[in-house]
């Protein structure tokens, strides 16, 4: 059997053929950009998922023609709370709202006052990440748009929709809306009453790996893939990595740094009294919990600083030059700070106030020093989540992955911060294959996840990174200084 996955990204879309023992048949991805605005509003042109999409989908059905390779299902896996509204025949009435946008804010500040009922029913308090309080601010400010909603919609399942013209979701990402009862799997009457959507104008929940419906013949004739053929909900990407990663069992986390950093571990239970700071949602995998972090820019101040004082040609960072620089700086203490709060601040302490900043800097403050003092905020800010999910699981071991994965002196710096072992698999498409894992065990090629890792994943090359105890130390005491820093900043 081979799988089409579509595995849609901040900056791209990706589509790859897989077959079951996890084999890259043939692959294509398209590159876009979210619309940066002032005020925290961040948008992207709801165009570009079907251009996308029908790009991506044609380019691998011609190579499956080529090369005599079936496609026998497609399954999605996509970032999970940017917010599109459509009207009754699915035409977008506005640019997609993107998760990272801030507009929200005012709404979720109202909205604080309830986070007790909103963190104990849907698994993470009142925040500007969530969708729900995007349709919220829709209703509120654009009442002439409001009039013509049929149904909110997030990226993935606007694109299963354009394929089987049905509307359904799965619980990964009803977890990432506050409106979803976590515990009972299905749209909670107080929390939409409360945010002010009816649920007539939601997707219908399901679990994830469930077949939301078949390739019409429209889209079939557009796309040239096989009409009639399966599309599955894998679940969110941040979920379905974990999966890819082998984090789909207590004990292991998955941190995947790419444009914002996340962090998941898998638990069986959604835990009782949970810190109303951190998330839970729903796990890719059956009946499975996760509990998560996010830390809002990881790549994308990353990218930021490699523009603006190293060479930067085609949107491509000049790795061997940052780490030449970052290899001599390996193991040399330095008093200079950053936060790495660029767009505001998420777990473990919700603020979209925070600003990012350099402190300590002297005429000695090069730019190679300010790139490692930021790459350590961003590390020691997904420590600092670390710490919080050791109040419900031990944590004896990361998987990484993403695009700041690629060097090994900053894997290296990670372990350093981290403090414990971290390995990293050859192919970085742990989302991926994620998703493919979850719709093998679905459509039943595979008895459980297992069975289908070892199938996909058990002969491929891996590094480990293990910590340097001396220097974990310090880095303990430099992260207590920049969480100082913040409390004087933010209170």
């Amino acid at each position: 059997m081979n799988i089409l996955i579509i595995d849609i990204g901040t900056s791209s879309m990706r589509g790859i053929l897989f077959n079951e023992g996890g084999q890259k048949l043939c692959s294509c991805q398209v590159k876009y950009q979210p619309e940066k605005r002032e005020n925290g509003w961040i948008e992207q042109k709801a165009s570009d998922w079907i251009r996308s999409l029908l790009e991506i989908t044609r380019s691998i059905s011609s190579q499956a023609s080529d090369l005599n390779f079936s496609i026998d299902a497609v399954a999605v896996t996509s970032q999970r709370s940017s917010i599109l509204p459509v009207d009754r025949e699915g035409v977008p009435l506005m640019d997609t709202i993107m998760w990272q946008d801030q507009r929200n804010k005012e709404i979720c500040g109202r909205l604080e006052q309830y986070n007790d009922l909103v963190a104990e029913r849907s698994g993470a308090k009142v925040n500007t990440v969530f969708s729900g309080s995007r349709m919220a601010w829709i209703k509120e400010e654009c009442p002439e748009i409001y009039k013509m909603v049929h149904k909110f919609v997030n990226i993935p399942e606007y694109v299963m929709h354009e394929m089987t013209g049905n509307y359904y979701t799965d619980y990964t990402y009803g977890s990432r809306s506050n409106l979803m009862n976590l515990r009972e799997k299905r749209w909670d009457p107080e929390l939409l009453k409360l945010f002010g959507i009816p649920e007539r104008q939601l997707c219908t929940l399901l679990e994830p790996g469930s077949v939301t419906g078949r390739v019409t013949l429209s889209f079939a004739e557009r796309s040239g893939l096989p009409e009639g053929i399966p599309v599955i909900s894998a679940g969110g990407d941040q979920q379905c990595a974990a999966v890819g990663q082998g984090a789909y069992k207590q004990g292991n986390i998955s941190i995947v740094a790419g444009t914002g950093g996340f962090l998941i571990t898998t638990v069986d239970q959604a835990p009782e009294g949970f810190s109303k700071d951190m998330i839970c949602n729903s796990s890719s995998v059956k009946g499975k919990y996760i509990i998560e972090a996010n830390v809002l820019t990881c790549s994308a101040a990353f990218d930021w600083f490699c523009a603006g004082f190293y060479d930067w040609k085609d949107g491509k960072v000049n790795y061997d030059k940052i780490n030449e620089e970052l290899a001599k700086l390996d193991g040399k203490a330095d008093d200079l700070i950053a936060l790495p709060y660029f767009q505001g601040r998420s777990t473990p302490k919700w603020n979209p106030e925070a600003k990012a900043g350099f402190f300590n800097m002297t005429l000695a403050s090069t730019r190679d020093r300010m790139l490692k003092a930021l790459l350590e905020s961003i590390f020691m800010e997904i420590k600092n989540n670390m710490n919080e999910f050791e109040k419900y699981t031990e944590i004896d071991r990361a998987y990484i992955s993403g695009g700041m994965t690629n060097s090994s002196v900053l894997n290296q710096l990670q372990a350093d911060v981290y403090g414990i072992p971290l390995c990293r698999l050859e192919d970085g498409e742990s989302a991926s294959l994620g998703a493919l894992m979850i719709s093998l065990c679905s459509l039943g090629v595979y008895s459980g996840l297992e069975e289908a890792f070892e199938a996909v994943r058990g002969k491929e090359k891996k590094e480990d990174f293990y910590p340097r105890k001396e220097l974990y130390d310090r880095y303990e005491e430099k992260r207590q200084k920049m969480n100082g820093l913040y409390e004087k900043l933010y209170g």
